[in-house]
């Protein structure tokens, strides 16, 4: 299965397999035993890969993804770009959120074992 979903990933995004053995380090022979399944890239390969396709290890490796990944990678990527304040003030809305969030589930856990 994954060298299945490496061989399909790599055409989708129209990358040769020479292009993708420069963006490893490795020799286009080995990613197409990797495509065959005669061999298996090592975890550092994989999330070169991944790099290179645009894609997560996990979708690599076949794994579900979480539903929020893309939105989890779009708030990492923006916040390489904030300065010391913006990313204390992100940090601090996130805390709230966390807290409401958790206050709120004791709520309803606790309303719920009332009415039982």
């Amino acid at each position: 299965m994954l060298n299945e979903n490496i061989k399909r990933l790599r055409e989708e995004k129209g990358v040769t397999q020479l292009d993708m053995a420069k963006s490893v380090g490795t020799s286009a022979k080995t990613v197409m035993n990797w495509e065959s399944g005669k061999t298996e890239p090592k975890a550092s390969e994989l999330i070169l890969i991944a790099k290179r396709l645009g894609v997560s290890v996990n979708e690599i490796l076949g794994r579900e993804q979480n539903p929020h990944e893309k939105l989890i990678e779009k708030i990492s990527s923006a916040i390489g770009d904030f300065n010391e304040s913006e990313i204390e003030s992100l940090s601090i809305m996130v805390e709230g959120l966390y807290l409401r969030n958790q206050s709120n589930k004791a709520r309803n856990n606790f309303s719920s074992s009332k009415t039982r």
